[in-house]
């Protein structure tokens, strides 16, 4: 499993202009219930992994097979991106406007988009995803 965050790792810099940090996060897989209740409020949702500011940890739904499923693994260097966005300073979520919020969730998901197409497999739900957060702080003053 190790090799294979080294390689996610590296696919997170190449496609970013951040460095190659001395040391990587902690991934780790949890529950389903476990992501609903942190991120969701319990609540029905679709993530199946964040990265944790505090503790530098991208965890993961523990149903992803991630030993073969590139569809997961673009997840996985999704949520890398918000790590190398947190190590040089970038993201403070309390601190951000939600453009600024915005605009980090985009990068990340231009870095799964790639990352997906060149393993060949279909972004359209990224691209929604995309086509949504345009939108997110126009139509609302709550944060994304």
């Amino acid at each position: 499993m190790q090799e294979l965050i080294n390689s996610l790792m590296v696919w997170a810099v190449t496609l970013t202009s951040y460095e190659q940090p001395l040391k990587l996060p902690t991934v780790e897989a949890v529950s389903h219930q476990q992501l609903l209740q942190t991120l969701c409020d319990d609540q029905f949702c679709t993530a199946v992994a964040y990265y944790d500011t505090e503790t530098r940890t991208i965890y993961f739904d523990e149903r992803m097979e991630l030993e073969q499923d590139q569809s997961a693994r673009g997840f996985i260097v999704h949520e890398m991106v918000h790590f190398l966005q947190d190590i040089n300073g970038e993201l403070v979520p309390d601190e951000m406007s939600c453009e600024q919020r915005i605009e980090k969730e985009q990068q990340a998901y231009r870095v799964q988009q790639f990352f997906l197409r060149e393993h060949r497999q279909p972004t359209y739900q990224i691209d929604l995803a995309v086509a949504v957060l345009a939108n997110v702080c126009k139509n609302s003053t709550d944060k994304p």
